[in-house]
């Protein structure tokens, strides 16, 4: 086992630390690590990106982890095991310290613009084994996530696994997520359920608005934040979790994700609300008169 507090110490054991992006842009460190148990793990940070009470552990072999620049600080704790792939974009910004649980070779993917209140956790397993006791057939698959861009996720909000989150959405605090969401909705609850449909947010804080300012935000600009088909790819995660699982090595899994950095498509992934089936007229004439 090998533990590292300075990024920019080369590690002893057979894994790897690389850096993208300008070399003129500093990166910080600061009461972070990285700690390597297994081995053939790649860490990949692009320059810019700022680290505080932030720890990274590979805790199996071959897995990678991708971590993006922004103007804000990184404040989370992420466990790989074997041949996981963690991604988080551009422009992120954190409350408090969050948890991303990887697990069974499966993937977390996070776009740009998101952000993350305290508490939040993320995991991709159950992660015991559960059976269909008839059958003895096991019924709870680990699964990838995946989350969007600008996405606001609330105080002690727990993502679950196989959960697919649209861009431009909010997860109200508390909230626990166990189903995919469409882009620019609200939802909140345990399970959360979607509460509002066609909204989107934006960053400043209110918390120290005087009335000045609260009349200048009573109507936003433009409609940057919200989210449409034109542009969209169908399916978009499910490809991207396909190239993931086909990949042979970390060094293919990395070459998959790192464009993803630099693509801002704006409605890259736009995820569809689906339509309510209507039943037909007559069976609801003829249900009325049993």
């Amino acid at each position: 086992m090998e533990t590292i507090t300075d990024i920019l110490k080369k590690p002893t054991s057979k894994n790897e630390i690389q850096f993208i992006g300008p070399a003129d842009e500093a990166l910080s460190f600061d009461h972070s690590k990285i700690k390597f148990v297994g081995e053939g793990n790649t860490l990949i940070v692009e320059r810019g990106a700022k680290f505080k009470d932030t720890n990274i552990h590979f805790n199996g072999n071959d897995s990678v982890v991708i971590i993006g620049k922004s103007n804000r600080r990184a404040t989370f704790n992420v466990s790989v095991w074997n041949n996981n792939t963690f991604f988080i974009g551009r422009n992120y910004s954190f409350n408090g310290r969050a948890r991303f649980i990887l697990s069974e070779q499966k993937n977390l993917f996070i776009g740009d613009d998101n952000m993350f209140s305290t508490g939040v956790v993320v995991r991709l397993a159950d992660p015991h084994l559960i059976y269909d006791a008839p059958t003895k057939k096991r019924i709870n698959p680990s699964k990838s996530v995946y989350v969007g861009d600008h996405i606001w996720i609330g105080q002690d909000v727990m993502i679950l696994k196989g959960v697919n989150i649209g861009s431009g959405s909010i997860l109200g605090a508390k909230s626990l997520v166990s189903k995919s969401l469409p882009s620019n909705v609200s939802a909140a609850g345990s399970p959360a359920r979607i509460i509002r449909k066609d909204v989107f947010w934006a960053r400043p804080s209110v918390h120290a608005y005087t009335d000045n300012e609260t009349e200048a935000a009573e109507h936003f600009l433009d409609d940057r934040f919200i989210y449409r088909e034109g542009g969209s790819v169908d399916n978009h995660f499910k490809l991207i979790e396909k190239d993931l699982t086909n990949a042979t090595s970390g060094a293919e899994r990395a070459k998959i994700l790192l464009p993803y950095l630099d693509k801002h498509d704006k409605n890259r992934f736009f995820i569809p609300a689906k339509m309510k089936k209507k039943e037909p007229l007559l069976k609801g004439l003829f249900s009325k008169g049993e």
